[in-house]
């Protein structure tokens, strides 16, 4: 092979597609686009979920007589009704009565806005631990921790003074830590969620930069035939020189699109306190960084040699796409079964993932973070992928080699496979047949 017209071809895909406003988008526009709508959704759900600013008025209706007293300017008001008299003696109907005519004048007050929301402690609270909630707005979370922060306060308020415990450990009983089992690490919330997410991140970045560059390939090599642009390509270039440099082009500017997002990233880690704690929470080693590299050139070779045999079989981009978007959604079957690898990525749909060829690189990735894969299994989805790499390439050279001067006309399995068994191929153009002995009829 001329190694010189290789690097040609490979600059001219390289620089062709980088220019190219689709790349420009998804190099660019899709992790921008990406990163506003996570900062919106994540400033949205927060502030939602933190902000107790439409609950400054919360009745209380206790009923089993937990409460012994609340703060005069607090947020919680023990609630009463001077039109409802409180009830002389323990009969239960009138009990029962005098609290469900309370509950009634609450409702109407939360109604009318005079209350932001009600609270009624069961009867039975002292076994079964209920309390009612009404509201009409929606159940921030930091407004159930507070009723809880509440009962706390309430139940530890009772406690006899002989108890050799202080009321604020009765009220917090538990402090939890989060530790890493292997290093002993403690972890905080954000880190946590970075170790459950960042594998996802990593592989929805292989998916996006793999499969946008080899659908570039995919569609210039279809349209190289298309406006005949390849057979003036064939007169001065070997086929295989063409695809090495076509499938080179694109792995550089695959690896263009993936560094500016680690750019990208990477400032985003500087600029921000908890980012650093979210990426930081697997402790990644050299090895690790070398084997993630390793997967994603694997997983391309794959896909980008798939995608360039489409190419060449087939005669119209529309059809290409069709044919690309099965292989495509094969790969994503991971992302889109994500939860049960959360759930238990040693389970058999993860295990079937990660030593199945168009899905073993995504695979190891997700389960990189949430178990300890054994090494015989890291070794054995490897050798999976190589084989399967160095035989789509044998087909890919193949098809590319047989139908990339076919002009108008498909290449299908059955002149494929003639081709084959016959050792030679014979160039054909739209309208022209191919006789066993490769004269045309």
């Amino acid at each position: 092979m001329a190694w010189h017209k290789i690097v040609l071809v490979l600059k001219r895909e390289y620089w062709f597609n980088f220019k190219r406003k689709s790349f420009l988008f998804s190099a660019f526009g899709v992790p921008l686009l990406t990163l506003v709508a996570m900062f919106l959704i994540i400033r949205f759900t927060t502030g939602r979920e933190t902000n107790l600013d439409a609950y400054n008025r919360i009745g209380v209706i206790d009923r089993a007589g937990i409460v012994t007293a609340l703060a005069p300017d607090g947020r919680y008001v023990l609630f009463t009704d001077p039109a409802i008299p409180a009830p002389e003696g323990d009969d239960p109907a009138v009990r029962e009565a005098y609290f469900a005519a309370l509950e009634d004048a609450a409702r109407q007050q939360l109604e009318a806005g005079e209350l932001d929301a009600y609270l009624v402690i069961a009867d039975d609270y002292v076994l079964s631990g209920r309390v009612d909630l009404y509201t009409a707005r929606n159940v921030p979370a930091a407004l159930l921790n507070s009723v809880r922060d509440l009962m706390r306060e309430q139940l530890s308020a009772r406690a006899p003074d002989t108890l050799p415990l202080p009321p604020s450990r009765l009220a917090a009983p538990a402090v939890e830590v989060l530790r890493d089992v292997n290093t002993d690490r403690e972890l905080s919330e954000t880190a946590l969620i970075g170790r459950m997410m960042l594998p996802f991140i990593f592989v929805f970045i292989y998916f996006l930069a793999s499969s946008t560059t080899a659908q570039f390939l995919m569609s210039g090599v279809v349209e190289e035939k298309e406006n005949r642009l390849m057979e003036i390509l064939a007169t001065s270039i070997r086929p295989l020189e063409l695809l090495w440099g076509k499938m080179l082009g694109l792995a550089a500017l695959s690896f263009t699109q993936i560094g500016l997002w680690l750019a990208a990233g990477l400032i985003i880690v500087m600029m921000y306190e908890d980012a650093r704690e979210f990426v930081t929470a697997i402790p990644f080693a050299a090895g690790d960084i070398l084997l993630v590299v390793a997967l994603f050139v694997i997983n391309f070779l794959l896909f980008a040699s798939m995608m360039l045999a489409i190419g060449a079989a087939v005669t119209a981009e529309a059809e290409s796409r069709q044919l690309a978007g099965i292989f495509t959604f094969i790969a994503v079957l991971p992302m889109a079964a994500v939860v049960t690898f959360f759930t238990n990525p040693d389970g058999p749909l993860p295990l079937f993932f990660t030593f199945f060829p168009f899905t073993a690189a995504t695979a190891l990735i997700l389960r990189f973070g949430l178990t300890t894969i054994p090494t015989w299994q890291i070794a054995a989805s490897l050798a999976i992928q190589v084989v399967s790499v160095v035989a789509m390439m044998w087909l890919a050279a193949k098809i590319f080699r047989l139908g990339m001067l076919m002009y108008g006309k498909r290449l299908t399995p059955r002149a494929f496979w003639n081709a084959l068994r016959e050792g030679r191929a014979t160039l054909t153009t739209a309208g022209e047949g191919a006789a066993p002995g490769g004269a045309g009829r």
